[in-house]
């Protein structure tokens, strides 16, 4: 019976009793139906029920149970005192149980009859709970005593049905042969195959059913709130908890439960169908086979790499001043924007890309402030290009981790990030996947350990007495792992991505990611031929493999990158190989890349102008001396012979001129210089003159 019916059957003081107990605050309206439609909007809002449900004690909650296993949410009260559930109250306990009820408005009398043929009838007393308040009641009555492990993953959900000597005919049901298991886990794993799901797929009632978990596992990603879906998917929302939970779990792919988070920083607090974490990846293979026709792919390689390569050499090679506030002059910004591949081939803006290098240096030491607010390059900056590229990508790796938990999810980050991690290394490198199942996975399987991790007492611990961060829902803590895959992993080029209908969807773990998550590639998989091909007009075409990363970041240090499709195509220039002289590069280093690499001899045009290029970069270098200089040779040739001082001479610039290290201060210099019968002489800071007393007093 709706919920309107019953109420409209009370008089109007039991309805005001009511109201006192469901609302308690102000005045009674004055008439019979006002006191109707309060009443009924409150028992039918689910953060109400909750509410006055616990008022009750337990007994009248399993009492409630009872009614509502029933056809119609009713039962008779002969049922109920036959029941062996409620064998240890009395016929007149459980009465008073039932007008306890009652009088709460969680049960109304409802008037039936029972007889045969012409005999009198004899009346029967039976009680309902109005259909309304009776779905609210339904999803999360049975809810609270469920583990999280038992709502979110099939073993839980196992564990919950038999022990586990009786996982045998449980698995004869769903799988042929004479299956059997160790524990609740092994089992769990037997029944996800996606063979074996899509079985258990296909019994499944009506075709709503099965576009409904398809929705739940492919866009939700196995966790689908009922808000979530009346906001996106109206048609699909409208489903019959029961029915569907009974099939769901039946079948053994999931359950609809009234899932509450809050208290582990997770904003999920209604009813949701929940698909095992277990079976989701199976059902995503199975709605969606194969990848669909891919329009755009794009792959970045080691470009970044190759960006901070430049950038820093453009620090050690040339003068960046900060402002007071520690900010770089723009003017120095501009000169380095063409400069980066990335901004050049991949549409990243030139100033974001500066301020990430610029972020990413001096995060690593690599950078730092010097004197009159300069930027100087550190000994770990200078040693950048000798670093072995796993060391580079570990770097990466752990500077954007640290940024991301810091300030997009700092409780749930660390932890997710690693079951992230963790499901990356179990992809087959370049095979196209969707972006968002990774995500879903490691937010499933999160989920589904929240207890065993502690997330409950550390959320309580942070947040008892400190403000609250917001909190995420289920399907955006996914979104931003996948948010930041295209973002960040994309950028290191640890992935490719593949566009549809216009969207990034798509990726596949590159031979790059592999060997930055630590996957090794086996020996056949890789080309061993020779990357690199030379031509006569200065061209150089790589066919790059899963072994060319560090060749391509030495490559970019000497020759100017023309494009970066299917093959990285070089442009040997004049410019670019005195740039690479300039910044240390050795002519004889560059040709040893290219002659070791090359699939043919490299062309003697090319060596030749590569040499004569090289020989026209003219180095200088500058030094802070101090200049000693004597009256006659006599005198430098004393000093030069002295044990003590021949540690801080330079250089003999003439016979009466010596360069001597700066560290030696006047009064120091002086000290040194007088057991020897020399005296200094003059003011000059940077000239100081000497001579000596001979016999006579004469000047020497």
């Amino acid at each position: 019976m709706a919920l309107q019916a019953v109420l409209s059957q009370r008089p109007e003081t039991d309805l005001r009793e009511l109201l006192s107990f469901w609302d308690g605050h102000g005045s009674p309206p004055d008439t019979h139906d006002r006191l109707v439609g309060e009443l009924q909007k409150r028992m039918s809002n689910e953060k109400s029920v909750r509410k006055r449900l616990k008022f009750l004690s337990k007994k009248l909650v399993d009492l409630m149970k009872f009614f509502l296993r029933g056809d119609g949410y009713r039962a008779d009260l002969a049922h109920v005192t036959s029941s062996k559930s409620f064998g240890y109250l009395s016929p007149f306990e459980l009465k008073a149980a039932v007008n306890a009820l009652q009088k709460r408005g969680f049960l109304f009398q409802a008037s039936t009859s029972s007889g045969n043929g012409n005999a009198a009838p004899k009346p029967k007393e039976t009680y309902l709970v109005p259909c309304e308040l009776g779905d609210i009641l339904q999803a999360f009555i049975w809810d609270d005593d469920r583990s999280v492990e038992e709502i979110f993953t099939l073993r839980g959900h196992l564990s919950r049905l038999v022990d586990r000597q009786d996982l045998r005919p449980l698995l004869e049901q769903h799988l042929p042969g004479k299956p059997n298991a160790k524990d609740h886990a092994e089992a769990a794993a037997l029944l996800s195959r996606p063979d074996v799901v899509a079985e258990r797929l296909a019994r499944l009632d009506g075709e709503q059913q099965r576009e409904l978990i398809e929705v739940v596992a492919t866009q939700f990603g196995g966790v689908a709130p009922r808000g979530a879906l009346d906001k996106n998917h109206r048609g699909l929302a409208r489903w019959k908890r029961g029915g569907l939970q009974k099939a769901l779990e039946d079948n053994l792919l999931g359950t609809v439960r009234h899932v509450s988070l809050g208290e582990f920083g997770i904003h999920q607090f209604d009813e949701a169908i929940v698909l095992f974490e277990e079976v989701v990846e199976s059902l995503t293979s199975i709605f969606h086979p194969g990848p669909p026709a891919l329009e755009e792919v794009t792959g970045l390689g080691v470009d970044l790499i190759s960006d901070i390569s430049a950038f820093l050499s453009y620090v050690e090679h040339n003068p960046i001043k900060l402002t007071l506030s520690g900010k770089v002059y723009r003017t120095a910004v501009r000169k380095l924007e063409d400069a980066f591949i990335l901004a050049r081939t991949s549409g990243f803006p030139g100033p974001w890309l500066f301020q990430y290098l610029f972020d990413f240096c001096q995060s690593q030491s690599m950078i730092e402030r010097g004197p009159d607010r300069s930027v100087v390059l550190t000994i770990k900056g200078k040693s950048w290009d000798r670093t072995p590229l796993e060391k580079k990508l570990s770097r990466l790796l752990k500077f954007t981790t640290g940024n991301w938990v810091s300030t997009v999810e700092p409780f749930h980050g660390e932890r997710l990030l690693k079951l992230y991690l963790d499901r990356l290394r179990t992809l087959k490198v370049g095979a196209w996947i969707d972006i968002s199942l990774p995500a879903f996975t490691a937010r499933n399987r999160y989920l589904a350990n929240l207890d065993h991790f502690g997330v409950r007492d550390r959320f309580q611990s942070r947040y008892q007495f400190a403000q609250q961060s917001g909190m995420r829902d289920p399907h955006q803590l996914a979104m931003e792992l996948a948010t930041w895959t295209r973002d960040r992993l994309f950028l290191f080029g640890l992935v490719d991505l593949a566009s549809r209908n216009g969207k990034p969807g798509w990726m596949r773990l590159t031979p790059l990611g592999a060997k930055a998550l630590g996957i090794e590639i086996p020996e056949d998989e890789l080309d061993r031929t020779a990357p690199l091909v030379v031509n006569p007009d200065f061209e150089v075409i790589l066919f790059p493999d899963g072994s060319a990363y560090d060749l391509i970041t030495e490559l970019d240090r000497f020759a100017a990158r023309t494009s970066s499709d299917s093959a990285y195509r070089y442009k040997l220039t004049e410019a670019s190989i005195e740039k690479a002289v300039a910044e240390g590069l050795e002519p004889s280093a560059i040709l040893r890349t290219l002659s070791e690499n090359c699939r043919v001899e490299v062309p003697q045009n090319v060596i030749y102008s590569i040499c004569q290029w090289a020989e026209k970069v003219k180095f200088v270098s500058q030094a802070t001396v101090s200049l000693v200089r004597g009256r006659n040779k006599e005198v430098i040739d004393r000093i030069l012979h002295e044990k003590s001082l021949r540690p801080q001479i330079l250089e003999r610039l003439s016979p009466t001129a010596l360069l001597m290290s700066p560290d030696v201060d006047r009064d120091a210099l002086a000290g040194l210089l007088s057991p020897l019968g020399v005296f200094l002489e003059g003011h000059g800071p940077s000239t100081v003159d000497v001579g000596t007393k001979g016999p006579g007093g004469r000047d020497g």
